[in-house]
């Protein structure tokens, strides 16, 4: 199973991004038989772009991802995720070694709607996925 985690660095040792679009990194790790294969370090592409939560979403979705961790996340970029079948769950501080650790223990809350795991935080980008903002 492919796993994406947002990320600070581009390493297993590295902090945890709490964004999503905005997110400097992501880390896409193969977990077969429950330990942990393949890691491939990747930029964000769309860091820097307007409407990066869209643009990062469909990168994802374009790597094969079938599992997300990330703490941010807005109302676009939720639903190309869920549509293309990736599951959410929300990170926890710390490393991402750790995320990746909690994830194959089952120990991350699943987000299945964007008001049930991020209240109220939904991406910076231009506020076109923002709760709560007009669109």
């Amino acid at each position: 199973m492919k796993v994406a985690i947002t990320s600070s660095g581009l390493n297993l040792n590295s902090d945890v991004s709490l964004v999503f679009g905005r997110s400097p990194n992501f880390i896409i790790a193969d977990i077969k038989d429950n330990e942990i294969g393949e890691v491939l370090p990747v930029e964000n592409p769309a860091r820097n772009e307007r409407g990066a939560g869209s643009i990062a979403a469909q990168f994802i979705v374009d790597q094969g991802v079938e599992a997300l961790i990330l703490g941010e996340l807005g109302n676009i970029a939720f639903g190309i995720l869920r549509n293309a079948g990736i599951k959410i769950y929300k990170i926890n501080p710390g490393n991402v070694e750790t995320n990746l650790k909690y994830f194959k223990e089952a120990k991350l809350e699943e987000i299945t709607s964007v008001s049930s795991g991020f209240p109220g935080t939904a991406g910076r980008g231009a506020g076109k996925g923002r709760i709560g903002r007009r669109q």
